[in-house]
This record gives structure tokens, sequence and C-alpha cells, in this order.
């Protein structure tokens, strides 16, 4: 993901962009779905109580 956004700012291309959204809504934001909720899961204890 790192590289990907690194490269973000040399995207010039219109197909390298499409390709560059199709992957982050395929691949990048599932992964940070699952870690939000291993993350609510693993603390759900102290979220709780912060609110």
């Amino acid at each position: 993901m790192l590289k990907e956004r690194n490269n973000t700012a040399h995207i010039y291309d219109g197909e390298a962009a499409r390709k560059l959204t199709d992957r982050i809504i395929t691949e990048f934001i599932p992964e940070f779905e699952e870690l939000q909720s291993n993350i609510e899961k693993q603390y759900k204890n102290v979220l709780k109580n912060m609110q």
C-alpha cells in the first residue's frame, strides 16, 4: 500500500489511475475493514470506556 501511495504522485495516465483505484477498492479497503474489526474485537473494553 505504501508503495502504491508513493506512486500516486506520478500517475499521469488514466489507465494507471483506474487500475490503482480498482486495487484500492478490491484489496486495500477490505484490509482496513479487517483491521478495524480486529481492533474492535481486541480492544472493545478499552474503546467502550473511552466513549
